[in-house]
């Protein structure tokens, strides 16, 4: 895979700049601290709210045309990673891991059930474009209390408000470089060696796993609470990557592979950024005028 992607050499090894410096093992970089070149495409937490709410004043709008009504719904507590990089290398918060293992505590999804707004068989036609068990050359001209119907209803109705004819939120270009650069990492030299370092860590206190990835993703510790097994798999986890530099070695390579990517595709993620800055000045307007 390395190959494949900007930030190799010939010889398979990152870019020089990838090469971490020597951190004493009680100085493990916080994940949600570090920031990938890639992040500024994208979209954070907070700008990720600040479509949705847009997007739910347009639909609103929208649907007021036809005499119908929209109820905007109040936020849902924020769930998952608390920032874009939380979580992408695993676990690095002793206390967090001491606490909830590897789960997340008051920001698991579990915990939040989502419950879908009801809608009328009037409010869906409206929102979607579409009449239940007709194709689209039925649908032509299709009009609710004597008012056309855009395409698309107004859910595209409203995505256009904000992104006109391009998608809504992160582009595929930036999302498919996250994720690119991430596989990537985990073949590098460099980091495969902090991996085999950081296993055979864990396979001194009892416990086999051939990197992070596969601890967090142990199915035993799949249920909707953290089992004591999991608090000591998670606890030995942090400390085996604060022993061997985990974190700062493979933070390091892939900032590398993602500077390099996105160096040789500036001029789609100068667009990408474009797309970003665009959008979210559209919903500030919208959210400005509500």
């Amino acid at each position: 895979m390395c190959f494949a992607l900007p930030g190799c050499s010939s010889s398979g090894q990152p870019a020089a700049e990838a090469r971490p410096t020597t951190q004493s093992p009680s100085a493990l970089p916080a994940s949600a601290d570090l920031h990938l070149p890639i992040e500024p495409y994208l979209f954070s937490e907070a700008e990720t709210a600040k479509l949705t709410r847009a997007g739910a004043v347009l639909r609103k709008a929208c649907m007021q045309r036809f005499g119908l009504d929209y109820a905007i719904s109040p936020a849902d507590p924020p769930t998952g990673p608390r920032t874009f990089m939380d979580r992408r290398y695993g676990l690095t918060d002793p206390a967090e891991a001491a606490a909830n293992g590897y789960h997340l505590g008051d920001r698991d999804p579990r915990t939040h059930p989502v419950r879908p707004p009801q809608f009328s068989a009037e409010q869906q036609q409206v929102l979607t474009g579409h009449l239940p068990g007709k194709t689209g050359a039925d649908e032509t001209n299709l009009q609710v209390n004597g008012v056309p119907v855009p395409p698309g209803g107004c859910y595209d109705e409203a995505k256009r408000g904000l992104a006109g004819s391009g998608d809504l939120g992160p582009s595929s270009v930036a999302q498919q470089a996250n994720f690119q650069t991430f596989k990537a990492s985990m073949s590098v030299a460099q980091v495969t060696q902090a991996f085999e370092a950081w296993s055979g860590c864990m396979r001194n206190r009892g416990y086999s796993y051939p990197n992070p990835m596969d601890a967090i993703g142990d199915r035993r510790f799949l249920g909707d609470s953290p089992t004591p097994l999991e608090l000591q798999v998670a606890a030995a986890d942090v400390i085996c990557k604060q022993q061997v530099h985990l974190i700062d070695t493979w933070f390091a390579v892939e900032a590398s592979l993602q500077k390099e990517l996105i160096a040789r595709q500036q001029a789609e993620f100068t667009a990408v950024l474009a797309a970003k800055t665009e959008e979210l000045a559209k919903a500030d307007a919208v959210l400005r005028d509500q």
